[in-house]
């Protein structure tokens, strides 16, 4: 009974097990006829790619060693970025790429060989929604090479230096094939597109454009509207095999700095087209460069003349025949004179006035300019010739009628400056302010008064008056000088706050006996040194006993009038 329990049990487990490995035998049947249906036989060297849409599933070797050199200039951190940097790689050399996979769910299958006859081979098979790309080199010149470790460091040495530059390069670079299509860009181009359309999702191959070609000027520059404003870019282009390399480096500073120019010389042309002051500007060569509207009014020169670039001596002929030159002499001592002329102009020391037949009066400046040039600067100054002769024949005049009043004057301005002196102050004094640079005006003038008269206060309230306005309006006053002679003096404040001072000789009377009394008797109670009129007086009818005159207290001079005539002090 155990021997048959053992048997029946022996059979189930066989016949389990080999149940098992049938259907493990057809699990990998099913298996191995899905791995063939998305492979197919070729070369360890074929780069082989499998995705799910536009997202990489799984690749071979050659496959990951073709992305690794493709993906530096693709768009980072997205998940079609493998498809991104492959697709353009692609398109370059099979040109019918989007038409066979667009019919590849259809087909199943496609073929396609590469348009330059390379020997490339482009197999596409879909499956389940799997797309496997197989690149095949079929060409004897394709197969596996043999290179040296030192050729191969080279090669990858160069390889990292122009990825470096390609990605750290300021300028704008991308390729364009010969329908147009931008098929490859650098670092600066990718992020460009990116901030311009920020909005419009993640981008795909081909890259949109950028620039508009047709929008460029004549200087070949390109522009690129943002919301802060336009930049500018200088294109310039080169063939490279059957594609278009295009660089574009930005010149914003320099569009800038010429229309900050361009602004600047508008507005320096309006400025000298405004100027009644007429400009000849000459270079190096002595050539006309730039002229104003008012030169042409000045001198009557034909614009067309002027704007057909003549030479300087051509210019100053042309002035001598229309009268606008002084004329000399001679035709030698006019052409020696433009040689001068010209050469104290470049030293900047040029300044004359032209004096012409008609009355006119130019004042010509002569000023040198950067790189050799010159400049000529004619301004009519006929008006204010005239005025200042007008104003210089007034002040002659009067300065003589003043000269010709028989009182010294002279007027001081507020700081004590002198502004005018007569003839006859000139002769009094023995002093000419007007003419003496040295001269200190009323300090100077006081000292000078004071040396010359008898020591008095008047000259302290003068000076007083001089420097303070608001002392009063007019002060009077006697003085006397050494030689005898008694002046009068006024001082009256003009307007502006100047000060006139005249003086004038008194008069001296016929003396009698009894003004001369009277006199005396004054003078001895004003004057402050008695001593010396008392040395200087004789009277030899006092008596011995009267007392002395400087015995005579000072005291308040006092006049009665009786029923005569006479007055007694």
């Amino acid at each position: 009974m155990a021997h048959a329990i053992l048997l029946s049990a022996t059979i189930v487990v066989t016949a389990s097990l080999i149940i098992l490995g049938s259907l493990a035998i057809f699990a990998g049947m099913w298996r191995s006829k899905t791995r063939v249906d998305m492979s197919t036989a070729g070369s360890d060297q074929d780069a082989v790619f499998i995705f799910r849409g536009e997202v990489l599933i799984d690749s071979s070797d050659a496959a990951q060693t073709l992305l690794k050199a493709l993906l530096d200039p693709a768009p980072q951190g997205s998940k079609n970025a493998a498809w991104a940097a492959l697709q353009p790689y692609l398109q370059t050399r099979f040109t019918d790429l989007d038409a066979a996979l667009a019919k590849l769910a259809d087909a199943g299958c496609v073929e396609l060989k590469s348009q330059s006859d390379n020997g490339l081979v482009l197999s596409a098979r879909y499956h389940k929604g799997l797309t496997q790309l197989r690149l095949s080199d079929r060409s004897a010149e394709g197969a596996l090479l043999a290179i040296d470790r030192l050729s191969f460091d080279a090669l990858q040495g160069e390889l990292t230096t122009l990825r470096a530059v390609s990605r750290n390069a300021p300028a704008l670079v991308w390729k364009t094939n010969a329908d147009g299509q931008v098929v490859w860009a650098n670092a600066a181009y990718i992020r460009s597109v990116q901030d311009d359309r920020a909005r419009a999702g993640e981008l795909s191959w081909p890259l949109p454009h950028l620039f508009d070609m047709n929008t460029r000027d004549a200087a070949g520059r390109l522009t690129l509207p943002q919301e802060d404003g336009a930049r500018w870019f200088a294109h310039s282009a080169a063939r490279c095999e059957e594609t278009t390399l295009h660089f574009a480096v930005p010149i914003d500073a320099a569009v800038q700095s010429e229309a900050s120019r361009r602004e600047t010389l508008q507005t320096l042309t309006r400025t000298f087209a405004s100027l009644p002051i007429g400009l000849a500007l000459f270079d190096s060569e002595r050539r006309l460069q730039v002229f104003n509207p008012a030169l042409v009014d000045l001198t009557g020169m034909a614009p067309l003349f002027l704007a057909a670039r003549p030479s300087f001596e051509q210019v100053l002929y042309t002035l001598r025949e229309k009268r606008m030159l002084p004329e000399p002499k001679d035709f030698q001592t006019w052409r020696r004179e433009i040689v001068e002329m010209e050469k104290a102009a470049e030293n900047g020391v040029y300044a004359e006035e032209w004096c012409l037949d008609g009355g006119r009066t130019f004042h010509v400046t002569g000023r040198p300019q950067p790189n050799g040039a010159i400049a000529l600067f004619i301004e009519d100054v006929t008006t204010e010739t005239a005025l200042t002769r007008s104003y210089r024949a007034e002040i002659e005049t009067m300065q003589k009628v003043i000269d010709g009043f028989g009182e010294a004057v002279a007027v001081f301005n507020m700081s004590g400056q002198t502004l005018l002196a007569n003839d006859p102050y000139v002769k009094l004094w023995k002093d000419d302010p007007c003419v003496d640079l040295s001269d200190a005006g009323l300090t100077q003038a006081l000292g000078r008064w004071s040396e010359n008269c008898e020591p008095t206060t008047l000259w302290a309230r003068l000076a007083e008056f001089v420097t303070r306005a608001e002392v009063s309006d007019e002060i009077t006053g006697t003085v006397a000088m050494h030689n005898g002679t008694a002046l009068s003096l006024r001082a009256k404040r003009l307007s502006g706050g100047a000060v006139m001072i005249v003086f004038r000789a008194r008069s001296q009377p016929r003396a009698t006996p009894q003004r001369t009394e009277r006199a005396l008797q004054a003078e001895l109670v004003n004057s402050p040194n008695l001593a010396r009129l008392e040395s200087e007086t004789v009277r030899p009818s006092t008596p011995p006993d009267r007392p002395r005159p400087s015995d005579i207290p000072h005291r308040k001079t006092r006049s009665a009038v009786h029923s005569s005539t006479r007055v007694r002090a």
